[in-house]
């Protein structure tokens, strides 16, 4: 009898995963089956596809039929994916990388510990204070005369 490699369906109501797997042409959707060959989980968000393409190669050497949709995920496994699936090695998801662990904020210190600290000379801050760099006026220009007319010299 000849064999069709399709999705069987698996999960609660609503909440649909599938198999991959090779069965008897006449057998029922959800029946027995020889070989389960990947896993389709098109609720996850991109879908995720498990697919052993080793042994659906196999399976279609020896004459089995793919339906419509597994052909078409087969050749998206081939491809390495798209943005609507991703290929999962068959060993499950990789680990991510972990996130690097922030350390919370020290708490203030309470008691002896809080009076201790204040009364520690605050460290000299040298950057706190600018230094002004003023250089001194030329010696050749003479002040400004505030009394009388512009340009006239004081008399003694």
């Amino acid at each position: 009898m000849p064999n069709m490699i399709r999705l069987r369906r698996v999960g609660r109501n609503k909440q649909a995963n599938f198999r991959v797997v090779v069965v008897d042409k006449q057998a029922p959707r959800d029946g027995a089956y020889i070989e389960s060959i990947g896993f389709y989980n098109p609720r996850s968000e991109p879908a995720e596809l498990r697919l052993d393409l080793e042994k659906l190669d196999g399976w279609v050497a020896k004459g089995a039929q793919m339906t419509d949709t597994v052909a078409s995920l087969a050749r998206k496994a081939r491809k390495g994916g798209d943005r609507v699936v991703e290929i999962v090695p068959l060993s499950g998801r990789p680990p991510k990388p972990a996130a690097p662990v922030e350390t919370p904020p020290a708490k203030p210190a309470r008691g002896a510990a809080a009076k201790a600290a204040k009364t520690e000379a605050p460290p000299a801050d040298d950057a706190a204070a600018p230094v002004a760099d003023e250089a001194p006026a030329p010696a050749d220009e003479a002040p400004a005369a505030t009394d009388g007319e512009a340009g006239e010299t004081p008399e003694s």
